[in-house]
């Protein structure tokens, strides 16, 4: 009779077991458009094309057939090769089995997300591709592109003050054929073309790197930052005489290879938006690994307005 007692146990623990492993294996995380009212993922899969204002996902969670027992949960997003991270949380409630949260992957890879709970063990798990489209490798030159017209301008332009006075013109006129009086007034009416106004406008713009702004005031400027445990908090500000005249301003931040001046790694891109009339524009960046970066503005013409350095130190 007591051998009977001890098998009728082993089965009931073998049930608890296979219902609890059940309950555990009904966990998921999916990467969806959208939800309905119940938490059935809407357009769900495992890989999303890249878009360049970054690809827009839901994070839906479902904790299988069980309520929440706790109030909060957080994602883990990992890149796969990079091993950078980013942690979003959120409060649940107890009485639902699912949450969702929407995510934003600001460039393309591979990325593992994981669900946590309270007690900071892992409910779920799943794996995603943000994949970028082919394009033509064009951004690396941009800016240089941009600099370099910029710095044509400017030369073009001294050389018209110097032609423009009276006794200049009036001696060219003497010596020179028609046809040569034509370049010169060519030259002369650099300054009525919109490429030199739009390169020009932004000529006295200043970028500066600062701890904080404190009542529209800069707080300890530097250039040099050293990162913590939760990376490097660097306020950027960008100032003018005159307005911005933009309604929007892009932020494209680069960093420089180990051992090479050249800025190649792409490593984030925003969008800020203002009031044309502004003249001045703030935001703050967390950067999490050290070196060397550049910082690259552009308006909403897609005009480079200036560009900024900083250093991030361990």
């Amino acid at each position: 009779m007591k051998k009977v007692v001890i098998n009728s146990l082993k089965i009931t623990q073998v049930i608890l077991l296979c219902l609890f492993s059940l309950s555990l294996s009904a966990q998921k995380i999916y990467f969806c458009r959208g939800y309905s009212e119940m938490g059935e993922p809407k357009g769900s899969s495992d890989t999303w094309p890249f878009s360049e204002k970054g690809t827009e996902l839901v994070f839906l969670y479902n904790n299988g057939r069980t309520t929440f027992d706790f109030a909060a949960i957080f994602f883990l997003v990992e890149e796969k090769n990079t091993k950078e991270t980013d942690k979003v949380e959120m409060k649940v409630y107890q009485n639902k089995n699912w949450e969702a949260k929407k995510y934003t992957f600001k460039k393309p890879g591979e990325y593992n997300v994981a669900v946590f709970g309270n007690n900071n063990i892992v409910l779920a798990s799943g794996f995603v591709k943000i994949v970028a489209p082919e394009v033509k490798k064009v951004e690396v030159v941009k800016e240089i592109k941009a600099e370099e017209n910029k710095e044509l301008v400017k030369e073009e332009i001294k050389e018209k003050v110097v032609e423009m006075t009276a006794e200049k013109v009036e001696v060219v006129a003497e010596k020179t054929e028609k046809v040569e009086q034509e370049k010169i007034s060519e030259k002369i009416n650099i300054l009525d073309t919109k490429e030199a106004k739009e390169v020009l406008y932004y000529d006295d713009i200043k970028v500066v790197f600062c701890e904080q702004l404190k009542e529209g005031k800069i707080v300890n400027e530097k250039t040099n930052f050293k990162m913590s445990d939760l990376g490097a908090y660097v306020e950027v500000v960008l100032q003018s005489g005159k307005p911005l005249n933009t309604d929007a301003i892009t932020v494209d931040i680069w960093k420089k290879e180990k051992e090479s001046n050249s800025y190649t790694e792409h490593a984030h891109e925003e969008e800020i938006k203002l009031s044309t009339k502004n003249k001045q524009v703030n935001f703050h960046h967390s950067f999490f690994k050290p070196g060397e970066y550049k910082i690259s503005f552009f308006n909403d013409d897609s005009v480079w307005m200036t560009t900024g350095y900083v250093s991030i130190t361990q």
